[in-house]
């Protein structure tokens, strides 16, 4: 990591990519977060059915993570179309399935933030030329690792 700050690409401001660096960080975070709300939810109220499944996700959405850390193109595809997918449904049942209006209004603003958190992946400068860089880096490792099997 201090790898990559202190040799940055050449048109990349360092402080654009610490900045990234934090942005990315705090997203990365939020989103198994904001997966594990309505579970977390349920155990408080002692409903232990699904709680399996749920954990499974919940490690699944971490391996993912994970993955766009380490600079995967495609883990970041997956995270960015499952956020929005995710987001509008989440939205929507909150719209049509809650049955209180507070309850809704909870609901439909879990489905807000993983639209947020979709748009904050793809659409913020500092957080965009951070993946880039570990992209680039990703992909210079791995041509140098075929390299050396050849």
């Amino acid at each position: 990591m201090s790898d990559l700050l202190s040799q940055p690409h050449p048109e990349v401001d360092p402080s654009e990519l610490e900045r990234g660096r934090v942005w990315l960080t705090a997203l990365l975070w939020a989103l198994p977060a904001l997966v594990a709300v309505p579970t977390v939810a349920a155990l408080i109220q002692g409903h232990t059915e699904g709680a399996v499944q749920q954990l499974l996700y919940l490690i699944a959405t971490g391996v993912l993570m994970y993955n766009v850390w380490r600079g995967s193109v495609w883990s970041w595809r997956i995270t960015v179309g499952l956020s929005m997918l995710t987001g509008m449904l989440v939205f929507m049942a909150g719209l049509f399935a809650g049955r209180t209006l507070v309850q809704g209004l909870l609901i439909s603003l879990g489905g807000l933030g993983f639209l947020a958190i979709g748009l904050l992946l793809v659409a913020t400068g500092p957080v965009r030329s951070f993946l880039e860089t570990r992209w680039a880096e990703r992909t210079a490792q791995l041509q140098a690792g075929i390299g050396r099997r050849a």
